[in-house]
């Protein structure tokens, strides 16, 4: 009874994030960690996007650190860290002029949350989602500035290659929201709220020839919305790329299991 209690919290605290989650890259890895166990690693993202109309395309590039823990066997939580950077194309439009922006690298951080079901169905697929909120923030120097937040919400089916590692396809929703300051330090908000996109990860667990209790892996993800496309002023618009590597950490409390996990 107190187990069941504690899942139907679990996926209640997702539902609430996933509401109004406010990202880069999802996979780190996609796939469920193991209960009683911790993921760390890096990743980068390059993202293309447009804000306040899709005449204005920006780049975000992003480098992170990634902690993930393993409460339970269909919950994962983390916290990441890093760094941003953001470049901004100049726009005129009937109502305001947005400046050509190439900021400096600034503070990036947020949390992740991932839930799926504790089992794969005939031992190939199962359900997951994810969840991603992050706050970033770039200054050039002379004092033009682009800072906010996005975050990303993907469901989808997870399926298990063996001696491979997995593979993650579903939609995806992705949301920015900000300020910007100008060079003459005038402020406007800018937003992107409506970016369905399509995703896919791929996350690759090289064989254990070092017979080491950890688990390495490389993720690579791909985000594409209708709207992607490739421009003169911005080379990549509405969608991102992301590779992430770490390891998988042996069980850190509790009885080891008779067979070692492996994917």
């Amino acid at each position: 009874m107190k187990k069941n209690v504690l899942r139907i919290r679990a996926i209640g605290l997702l539902i609430a994030l996933s509401s109004n989650v406010f990202s880069s890259s999802l996979s780190e890895p996609a796939t469920i960690i193991p209960v009683a166990r911790v993921a760390l690693g890096g990743s980068y993202e390059l993202g293309g996007y447009t804000i306040t109309n899709d005449s204005v395309p920006c780049l975000l590039n992003r480098f992170q650190g990634f902690v993930t823990f393993a409460p339970f066997s269909f919950l994962n939580v983390g916290i990441d860290a890093g760094v941003s950077q953001m470049d901004v194309s100049d726009d005129t439009t009937a109502r305001d002029t947005i400046g050509v922006f190439h900021g400096d690298y600034g503070f990036s951080g947020g949390v992740h949350v991932r839930l799926g079901t504790p089992f794969y169905y005939n031992g190939l697929f199962r359900c997951i989602g994810i969840g991603k909120a992050t706050i970033f923030s770039s200054k050039n120097k002379d004092g033009a500035a682009y800072g906010g937040k996005d975050g990303s919400g993907a469901v989808g089916l997870q399926f298990h290659v063996p001696r491979f590692g997995f593979i993650t396809v579903g939609p995806q929703v992705y949301l920015m929201e900000g300020e910007n300051k100008s060079y003459s330090g005038a402020k406007h908000r800018y937003s992107n709220l409506n970016n369905v996109r399509g995703w896919l990860a791929i996350d690759f667990f090289p064989p254990d020839k070092l017979k080491s209790s950890n688990k390495f892996f490389i993720s690579l993800e791909v985000s594409l919305s209708p709207k992607a496309g490739f421009g003169d002023r911005v080379p990549v618009r509405e969608m991102s790329f992301s590779i992430n590597f770490g390891s998988i950490t042996k069980r850190l409390y509790g009885q080891e299991s008779d067979v070692e996990w492996s994917p």
